[in-house]
């Protein structure tokens, strides 16, 4: 096992000691015991076992994420593998989030990825892809990372705080290095995506590395989808890049692409772990792609369903799920609403007092006198202008906004057995340029239906009918009952026909 940092290796000193002093301890002469006591007999395995307690007894604070906390899918204490039904959020450090404090437009830092957890954990994903932290070429010192974008406590800062919303952290590799790949994984990282040749020396080196650390350390790399590439490693993920260039320009038959894509990412399922992604750093945004400007944010919904309800794992680049544009140079947060005060109350003024009038002789003066006193008129606060529909800030107030239909469909991939682990079929309708498929069980029930999603990747209104194909299917329904809010779609769909609006989606389970 790699000893990570010099605690480590106190550890690996401890154990060694615990061990010697054990089976000193069980090879004691009986004539060397005092008489009437008992002979301690060890086994080889219940020395391993207490010397390995008494070791790790160390009081012990790592800076670095916990890869064996117990209970943490991964952990390398459960058979569970956590990367097979995951969510992955790409963050390009540049662009996401500068530090509290810094000047507005300041470029993104490590200190502004660790302020926004709590945004990328509500949005349910899984693991952080860190784009390439490398500096630049020609850049001075020793440090792994690009002094703009923090420092190497900076990271530990990050890894902790992520390690604390179980949130693993993978990084880009754009030029795999061995020798760097230990570093970080001696820091915590919990894999890496290396971009090319996945059959390369360097790459085949980290692959034998991975294993000699504690943890479910993974690779991602480019998938080849040539069909001479052999079976993948059990801890790899294949990234299907076929997707990201769909299509070049809004297509009249967007459909028949993007089918013929999953397709081929789905062959990826027989030598490994297939995972898909629509967009990435340096390259226009899917929703542009597919839509023009006026109904990108309808394109990015359907966009989100083809990702998160596929049998691939999905990797969200960050800001597509806000529909952010492609001439979006950081991520918009904007402003949280201002919480509403009570209304300011204009200060009464006390009238003045009029002189006394002369007594009377029937009139007895009052001891005190009660100046009259205006009725207060409350002065309204202005309201404050809502947050901006296109930041985070503006679609957290919103059921049916981009951010909140990433976040059903985040919940449906994790929680819904039928995309968890279910087939998957997709039936061709891209005379309609349409998108349709079916995720089903073994021995779908009235308990664990089969899901349906329609997409209309057309700017015009789609009716189509569904239900011949799906009885095809020997799938036995007469409507669609939706599985998200209401504010997100229709309660219900027929199947002859479901009409969707231009890019629409509907995603419901098959009902009769």
């Amino acid at each position: 096992m790699e000893l990570a940092n010099p605690l480590a290796a106190l550890r690996s000193v401890h154990l060694a000691s615990s061990l010697t002093v054990l089976r000193r301890i069980s090879r004691r002469a009986p004539s060397a015991l005092p008489m009437n006591k008992p002979v301690l007999k060890l086994s080889t395995r219940t020395i391993a076992c207490i010397a390995m307690l008494l070791a790790f007894s160390l009081p012990a604070r790592t800076y670095a994420q916990t890869l064996a906390r117990p209970g943490w899918v991964g952990s390398g204490m459960t058979a569970q593998t956590w990367f097979k039904h995951a969510v992955l959020y790409r963050v390009d450090t540049r662009t996401f989030a500068g530090a509290a404090g810094d000047p507005e437009g300041t470029p993104g830092t490590l200190k502004g990825i660790a302020e926004r957890l709590d945004y990328i954990h509500n949005l349910g994903v899984d693991a952080i892809l860190l784009e390439d932290l490398a500096p630049s070429t020609g850049a001075t010192g020793t440090s792994p990372i690009e002094p703009a974008l923090g420092t190497v406590d900076d990271f530990d800062e990050l890894s902790l705080q992520a390690s604390r919303r179980n949130l693993r952290i993978l990084l880009t590799l754009s030029h795999p290095d061995p020798a760097l790949a230990r570093y970080w994984l001696t820091r915590g990282v919990a894999g890496f995506y290396l971009p090319g040749d996945a059959g390369s020396p360097a790459v085949a080196a980290i692959r034998k590395l991975l294993p000699s650390f504690v943890g479910q350390r993974i690779l991602i790399t480019d998938g080849d989808l040539s069909g001479n590439a052999g079976r993948a490693a059990a801890n790899e993920l294949q990234l299907d890049p076929a997707l990201l260039k769909l299509p070049a320009a809004p297509s009249a038959n967007a459909a028949a692409g993007l089918r013929t894509a999953l397709e081929g990412s789905q062959s990826l399922v027989h030598t490994g772990s297939p995972a898909i992604a629509t967009d990435a750093q340096g390259l226009p945004r899917s929703a542009g792609r597919f839509a023009s400007p006026s109904a990108e944010r309808d394109a990015a919904k359907m966009i989100a369903a083809v990702l998160l309800l596929n049998r691939s794992v999905p990797v969200i680049y960050a800001g597509q799920e806000l529909a952010v544009d492609s001439g979006m140079a950081m991520m918009p947060w904007g402003k949280p609403p201002v919480a509403e005060t009570e209304p300011a109350v204009e200060a009464a003024t006390p009238a003045p007092v009029p002189p006394p009038a002369a007594p009377s002789p029937s009139f007895v003066a009052s001891e005190h006198y009660v100046p009259y006193v205006a009725p207060v008129k409350p002065v309204k606060a202005a309201k404050p202008a809502p947050p901006d529909p296109a930041t985070a800030a503006g679609q957290e107030l919103s059921p049916s906004s981009v951010l909140s239909f990433y976040r059903q469909l985040i919940q449906l991939h994790h929680g819904r057995s039928s995309v968890r682990d279910g087939d998957e079929v997709l039936l061709n309708y891209d005379g309609a340029n349409a998108l349709v498929w079916v995720r089903k069980t073994a021995n779908p029930s009235l308990t664990n239906p089969p899901l349906v999603v329609v997409c209309n990747l057309s700017a015009n209104p789609l009716s189509l009918p569904l239900k011949t194909d799906l009885a095809n299917l020997h799938l036995r329904g007469s409507f669609l009952r939706s599985v998200l809010n209401p504010d997100t779609q229709k309660v219900s769909m027929d199947l002859n026909p479901v009409v969707l609006p231009a890019f629409g989606v509907y995603v419901g389970e098959l009902r009769y």
